[in-house]
């Protein structure tokens, strides 16, 4: 499955309209949410996209200038999304945290070695919606408290935890200074 594809589909799935385009030599899409718009490049590897990446992004801009014009205030939210599936080292990792940095004109995600949906995924979240709210366990707070105040007399954490009266606490508290 292509990367455009794997893309388009996670797009598709947040809610975003997408459309695969062409401009000469470059495939790539463009999607656009409520407040997002933007466009997917994909290269062969790490090295061609760091090589080429401002020249073809540049190009796709200037193809798409008249839309991004009457898009308005959601041109301030405009991302240009550079991938491929090829894998990177250290110093092409670092380029391309250094391409993310560029903000001018745009936002810019630039990612490589992505093969998978969950490659995908990853490299898409800052455009995709919370994905499940985090679930906690239940917590014994009797325990935490006493796990945690080890400084202070038993008694009173008893009293405390049991919920004793105020009146209890604080004559325990007043023994304990």
């Amino acid at each position: 499955m292509s990367i455009l594809h794997l893309a388009a589909r996670q797009l598709n799935d947040a809610g975003y309209s997408v459309a695969a385009l062409t401009d000469a030599d470059i495939r790539y899409l463009a999607f656009e949410g409520e407040t997002v718009l933007g466009f997917v490049l994909a290269f062969n590897d790490a090295g061609a996209l760091i090589e080429r990446w401002h020249q073809d992004s540049h190009r796709v801009l200037k193809a798409s200038q008249f839309g991004l014009r009457r898009a308005e205030t959601k041109a301030w939210n405009a991302y240009v999304i550079l991938l491929t599936d090829g894998v990177s080292d250290y110093a092409s990792t670092t380029r391309l945290g250094a391409i993310e940095e560029d903000l001018t004109g745009t936002r810019k995600i630039a990612r490589a070695g992505v093969v998978s949906e969950d490659d995908m995924r990853a490299a898409l979240l800052p455009l995709l919606a919370m994905q499940h709210a985090p679930r906690l366990d239940a917590v014994d707070m009797a325990g935490e408290i006493r796990l945690r105040t080890s400084e202070l007399p038993p008694e009173l954490i008893d009293a405390f935890v049991g919920e004793a009266p105020d009146a209890t606490i604080l004559q325990l508290l007043e023994v304990g200074q």
